[in-house]
């Protein structure tokens, strides 16, 4: 049923997940001046908003955990299914925080001569990306008791 408990936390994990598409990770400091920002589309100056660097890695990462967490959400009259997916958006989000805290940092944004002697500041703002895996954890459980409440339901009959 599309009421229950799991629809509230796919729902908010999702949600989430778009705001995460809209803030910045970070910024990117040379010599204690911040000068570039790192957001899920692109790094950008400060000054001008230019583009320096795109990062749709980022992107298509949260787009589809964000999507793929409203999609479970109509699954409901198949909680196998439904756990299945989130299993899957449980990976696909920690690959996305993978790949924004480690991957662009270490092995991206280093290549990249503008960058040269930068150091990358996160924001605050950022922790919320550890909420969605809590949010997909939390509905995983709670369609798991469903499932085992209906189960114990049809053995009584």
């Amino acid at each position: 049923m599309i009421q229950r408990k799991q629809t509230l936390y796919l729902f908010f994990a999702g949600l989430v997940t778009l705001v995460l598409l809209f803030i910045p990770f970070g910024s990117l400091e040379i010599e204690q001046i911040r000068c570039f920002v790192y957001k899920a589309f692109a790094v950008e100056t400060v000054s001008e908003k230019e583009v320096i660097l795109n990062t749709v890695g980022n992107v298509a990462l949260l787009a589809a955990t964000s999507l793929l967490s409203f999609i479970t959400i109509f699954l409901y009259s198949n909680r196998k299914l439904q756990m299945r997916l989130i299993s899957l958006n449980m990976l696909l989000m920690l690959v996305a925080i993978f790949t924004i805290l480690y991957a662009y940092p270490n092995f991206v944004f280093p290549k990249n001569p503008n960058f040269y002697n930068a150091t990358l500041q996160y924001d605050y703002a950022f922790l919320i990306c550890f909420i969605p895996p809590v949010g997909l954890y939390l509905a995983k459980r709670a369609i798991a008791r469903d499932e085992a409440m209906v189960r114990s339901a049809d053995r009584l009959r």
